[in-house]
């Protein structure tokens, strides 16, 4: 009996061994950046094959007219693509890149399309050559760096590429992926059920897909081996984790210390405390803010709503979530429907985008946002996924300017603004106000409204407030809206700031704060002016 007992000590001994064999020792976590430090960035996401073309190989009229048929294939974005635009982003005030997948895809026909996107490996330890060669990418990610942004790298664990005419869950099936290629890789063939039940969400699948097997001590080494090679060969500084949900919670802890820095979770999910679980149990840094996301995209996109509501998902995301300034906050993404498909007016857009921009989080905008994209006719995928090139990446468009000088903005404000938390002024149905240091930010989801004079540009007066100062500012201090750096107000003698709301967000810091700032000249009050003019 003894005997049996040692034989299957070693053999557990023996299995356990895998997980580390040929592979080398977690790096620390975070190296090279910190979850402070992406704080007080701002990401622009693009998707590699819609966001760019190769100079001098451009064919502005591929997916430029968004058709359906064109949108599920390959449009010709690539690596050199992206660094020949990283100006684009600069001037539109990011420091900070989420570049979609880079792993080589299944090639393979199927009804929605090939894997242009990303999501489909086929090969995780090659690089897609449709995007470019291992050089290409190493070169954009030091370009990058040498522009001061970092790059941010877009992984699947979860799942490989879908294969038609084959039966998923089969030796046949599996075996042209890459190093990931045993039927003992995967897990047995199941369906998701799309419930509550959370076995099957982290086992089955959700588009008819192979899913790797993260119970399998083997697989896990091969899943780390891949994330530490491809963070360590191309220098990305953080990685965004697709499909975090759909795979056993506990897998992530070590996968992430694998690959050495932030990283940010994608679990599609409104619900507060199920997200937050997974910054809890140390399983990633942070999420992606999907429930203030659920609130964002509602109560920006109508006056019929009630803000009241914004408030309590706020406090109930600072109950569960362990880092709420460190959560990424967006209007939409690749998945998501475009907001301005949801709504038309811009003036909605622009307060639901300051309330991105400048509250606690690290805000993410979608390509195409600054271009006033709206993913014609649906909103939503394919649609939501436009190539950049038909905007002629033009830089005076009302959002482009508005963006970059909320942008503008975040840069200059003090370590103190990112490391502490909102704090709220005032909140109606229709009304919420924060400040954070001394910054006042004022959003409304009145809209546009009638207006008056279109000349003057004057709107009808929504409502006259008064936000209650709490130490703040100073009596008689000045501060400025630097939405339109015209309009500014006094501090009154109790402390307290009244202006009128017309519509359009307002966005209050003291004028001392801006013209005695260490920027070389111009001023930053300068340059806002500049860029609103």
């Amino acid at each position: 009996m003894l005997i049996y007992v040692f034989i299957y000590i070693i053999y557990i001994i023996f299995i356990l061994s895998l997980s580390t064999k040929d592979h080398l020792n977690p790096i620390e976590k975070p190296s090279t950046t910190t979850v402070n430090e992406w704080k007080n960035r701002t990401i622009y996401q693009l998707l590699t094959d819609r966001f760019a073309q190769t100079p001098g190989q451009e064919n502005p009229a591929l997916c430029a007219t968004n058709k359906e048929n064109e949108v599920r294939h390959y449009c010709g974005g690539t690596f050199r693509g992206i660094i020949s635009k990283l100006d684009y982003i600069k001037n539109l005030g990011f420091d900070a890149i989420w570049i979609s997948p880079v792993d080589k895809q299944v090639e393979n026909e199927t009804i929605y399309g090939v894997g242009w996107h990303g999501y489909w490996a086929q090969d995780k330890f090659s690089i897609n050559p449709h995007f470019g060669t291992t050089e290409e990418l190493k070169n954009l990610v030091d370009t990058a760096h040498q522009k001061g942004i970092w790059v941010m790298i877009d992984v699947v664990a979860n799942h490989m590429g879908p294969q038609q005419g084959k039966e998923p869950g089969t030796a046949d099936y599996v075996k042209i992926y890459n190093r990931i290629d045993a039927i003992n890789d995967y897990h047995k063939y199941c369906d998701a059920c799309y419930c509550d039940d959370r076995q099957n969400i982290e086992y089955c699948s959700i588009g008819g897909h192979d899913l790797p097997l993260p119970e399998n001590p083997e697989t896990i080494g091969k899943l780390n081996t891949w994330i530490h090679e491809l963070v360590s060969t191309y220098k990305f500084d953080g990685i965004r984790i697709d499909t975090v949900k759909h795979v056993r919670s506990d897998f992530w802890n070590e996968f992430i210390k694998y690959a050495g820095v932030f990283s940010i979770g994608e679990i599609y999910d409104f619900n507060v405390e199920y997200v937050a679980r997974y910054q809890q149990g140390g399983h990633v840094d942070a999420t992606l803010n999907y429930p203030l996301y659920q609130k964002i995209s509602e109560l920006y996109s109508s006056p019929f709503t009630n803000m009241y509501e914004l408030r309590d998902r706020i406090n109930e995301n600072r109950q569960y979530f362990v880092d709420t300034l460190a959560l990424g906050n967006f209007v939409d993404n690749h998945d998501t429907e475009r907001y301005m498909h949801r709504t038309p007016d811009h003036t909605l857009t622009r307060n639901a985008l300051s309330f991105v921009l400048l509250y606690d989080g690290i805000p993410i905008i979608y390509q195409g946002t600054e271009q006033h994209f709206t993913g014609f006719p649906t909103g939503l995928d394919p649609f939501n996924r436009e190539a950049l090139w038909s905007s002629n990446y033009v830089t005076d468009t009302p959002m482009f300017k508005f963006i970059s000088t909320l942008n503008l903005l975040r840069r200059y404000l003090p370590p103190a603004y990112y490391n502490s938390l909102a704090i709220e002024a005032w909140v109606d149905t229709n009304i919420y106000a924060f400040v954070k240091d001394k910054l006042l930010v004022i959003t409304m989801n009145y809209g546009s409204g009638e207006v008056i004079n279109s000349d003057s540009g004057k709107y009808v007066l929504r409502k006259s407030i008064t936000v209650q100062g709490s130490g703040w500012w100073a009596v008689g201090e000045e501060l400025i809206n630097v939405v339109n750096c015209t309009e500014k107000v006094l501090i009154d003698t109790n402390g307290n700031v009244s202006t009128d709301l017309y519509g359009e967000p307002k966005i209050f810091y003291p004028v001392n704060k801006l013209i005695g700032s260490n920027v070389d000249s111009p001023s930053l009050l300068n340059k806002y002016i500049n860029w609103i003019q």
